[in-house]
């Protein structure tokens, strides 16, 4: 199996999953933070919302610009700026505003790199593929994460954690310099429509609902799930184990893609991983041991990681210069921002069911999106058929 622009989709892809660190290891973060830097944990939980809503701001600002913007130099400040906010967050962090305000600054910059890296696939051939590569990554990098801060979190705190942030960022910035310029942007030489134009399509504007929804659906359970495990007195080795495996569990849903392409259209595939995630939680309502609790995070890693190319790749096909990524890319950090806060308003007294049941009523909301963001794609001429 040959992948086209392979060595390009593993660049942006280390370049993304770098940016989307604080994202990657949010539920071991949210720990980190309450345990070592003695945050509450309904002020974890916006600390990281600040941050994922600084992230959607920006992103939704490069959507309408896009077409015009250099992705190379986007990314290269982006990063830069991103290691400056990494070592502040290290110094600041602690119950103030001061904390706050730099997690915000820092979503900004983090969600400018990101965008610029996951814009970068749309405009190469194979991007459905690439997209696969990307994901599968993120979930490599996120099982790692999640078994080491858990288990290491006493030796390496909430400055620790940071300063391992920063240092990541400026790895990333010395790749930045292989995103797309402003030659390989212009090689696309097809008529483009407009920026607005596309996202005032009804199917782009039922995509980018649907991705939100889906990143907000995720991120409520994703959020208090190691605190869940905790309530439940199981071991921090252990539920760190989970939570490496139920990320692990990830990469061979999100390399289904990279397998078997488009093969089966885009709403079966979405069909089967959303009622993954469904079981994984109303497992984990039903049954209160370590074993069903680790099942249970199995299910939605997968589903988590078999998804997200799929949506990708629908709205990389809505516009190959990058606009509705960028757009549902916005807006699904925006549905990961509101999830931990959405998340804290529901677990008050320690209510970790209703966590579960939120994100199940979210997942239910975001089928339904894409079932018909799927049908008026076809209908306008954007994309792949036989989706249904």
């Amino acid at each position: 199996m040959r992948i086209e622009n392979l060595s390009r989709f593993i660049v942006f892809s280390v370049i993304g999953s770098v940016a989307l660190m604080p994202l990657l290891v949010l539920p071991a973060m949210i720990g980190v933070l309450v345990d070592q830097a003695n945050l509450s944990e309904s002020m974890a939980g916006w600390s990281a919302s600040l941050n994922f809503i600084g992230a959607a701001a920006i992103g939704l600002l490069m959507s309408l610009r896009i077409h015009h913007l250099n992705l190379r130099q986007v990314g290269t400040l982006a990063l830069a700026l991103a290691f400056l906010a990494g070592l502040a967050a290290a110094f600041t962090a602690g119950p103030t505003i001061t904390f706050l305000v730099v997690r915000t600054i820092g979503g900004v910059v983090l969600g400018a790199a990101y965008i610029a890296a996951a814009s970068s696939f749309a405009r190469y051939d194979g991007y459905e593929r690439g997209f696969g590569v990307f994901v599968t990554l993120q979930f490599i990098i996120s099982g790692m994460g999640l078994y080491i801060v858990p288990v290491f979190s006493a030796e390496l705190g909430a400055r620790g954690l940071f300063f391992a942030f920063a240092a990541l960022d400026l790895v990333a910035l010395t790749l930045a310099r292989y995103l797309p310029d402003e030659v390989a942007a212009g090689e696309r030489n097809d008529k483009s429509k407009s920026e607005l134009h596309v996202l005032f399509t009804l199917a782009a504007i039922l995509a980018i609902a649907g991705f939100a929804l889906f990143e907000a659906a995720n991120n409520v359970q994703f959020t208090y799930i190691e605190r869940f495990g905790v309530s439940l007195n199981i071991s921090e080795h252990q539920i760190g184990m989970s939570l490496l495996v139920a990320s692990l569990a990830g990469i061979p849903g999100a390399f289904t893609i990279v397998v078997i392409g488009h093969r089966f259209g885009t709403i079966r595939p979405l069909t089967l991983g959303i009622a993954i995630s469904i079981s994984g939680m109303l497992i984990l309502l039903s049954s209160k041991t370590y074993l069903w609790y680790f099942i249970g995070g199995c299910f939605m890693g997968f589903s988590w990681a078999y998804c997200l190319p799929y949506i990708q790749s629908l709205l990389a096909s809505l516009d190959r210069k990058g606009s509705a990524i960028a757009a549902g890319t916005s807006f699904s950090t925006l549905g990961s921002a509101l999830g931990p806060g959405a998340a804290a308003l529901v677990v008050t007294g320690g209510k970790y069911g209703n966590v579960f049941m939120l994100s199940i009523a979210l997942f239910v909301i975001t089928f339904v999106c894409f079932v018909y963001a799927a049908r008026h794609r076809k209908a306008e001429q954007f994309g792949e058929t036989n989706d249904h």
